[in-house]
This record gives C-alpha cells, sequence and structure tokens, in this order.
C-alpha cells in the first residue's frame, strides 16, 4: 500500500474536490457523558469550513454546545478511494449568509426531491447551522 498525506499537491486537490462534491460525510460529536456520537450529515464546503445544518434539537446541536472538538470524514476505504479526515473546532452559527444558503440549496436540490420537501421547507426544519473549522486534516490514497 502506497501512501500519500494532505501535503502532496495532487492529493490535497483531490480531498478538496471531494469535500465540494460528496453528498454524505460523518460528523463526530461527543455527548455529556464523553461518548463520541458518529452521524452521516448533508454538508457545504467553502474552501475553509464545513457548514452542517439541523434541527435545533438534536443532541449534535448539544453536543457541539459542551464539546468543540469534532471530527469530520468523508466515505472511503475501497481501494483506489481517497480517505479523508478531519479534525475540527465547531460552533453553532449564527444565520446563513444568502450566498451560502443558494450554494447549498444547490448542492441538494436533488436530495431536497427525494425527501419530498423544498429548500425553503428543509431550511426551516433544519435550522441549526454548525459550522466546523479544520485544525488537521489527514488524507491517503490506496493503490
Amino acid at each position: 500500500m502506497k501512501v500519500k498525506g494532505c501535503d502532496d499537491r495532487a492529493v490535497h486537490s483531490a480531498a478538496d474536490a471531494r469535500l465540494h462534491h460528496e453528498e454524505v460525510l460523518w460528523l463526530t460529536t461527543v455527548d455529556d457523558e464523553g461518548q463520541p456520537q458518529s452521524s452521516p450529515v448533508w454538508f457545504h464546503w467553502d474552501g475553509a469550513d464545513a457548514l452542517v445544518l439541523s434541527r435545533p434539537d438534536a443532541p449534535k446541536v448539544a453536543n457541539v454546545d459542551r464539546h468543540p472538538a469534532v471530527s469530520l470524514h468523508l466515505n472511503g476505504g475501497e481501494a483506489g478511494t481517497l480517505v479523508v479526515s478531519i479534525e475540527a473546532t465547531a460552533h453553532v452559527g449564527p444565520s446563513l449568509t444568502a450566498a451560502r444558503r443558494a450554494a447549498y440549496a444547490a448542492k441538494y436540490r436533488a436530495g431536497f426531491v427525494r425527501l419530498g420537501t423544498d429548500a425553503s421547507s428543509y431550511f426551516d426544519e433544519f435550522s441549526a447551522a454548525l459550522v466546523a473549522r479544520p485544525s488537521r486534516v489527514r488524507c491517503f490514497e490506496t493503490e
């Protein structure tokens, strides 16, 4: 197995592309008893941070309030797949900017249809914005 880190330019570019285009990532938060809780979530990557929208009463929101250290992972593991693992600090952010809201809506247009909803209804229900700023990104690709 050949391993290349995110500092390799081609790997970094591929990781950034996956973060822009993947539909789901895994967000891991820590509950009040110290137990890690992983959830598959929709997200928007703007090149600097990951935005995850959630119902305000979801456990992950309270977990982030108590323990802002989180991890984010893209699906991977099959041969030839770039594995991306991110350590980050998260917070419950303010309302979405119009640009970020539009970008999220464009990314998940087909997903809203699958759920039988529209962007406006989705944003009303998933109104808590969790913003995760990476502190460390680990990548490797396997051959």
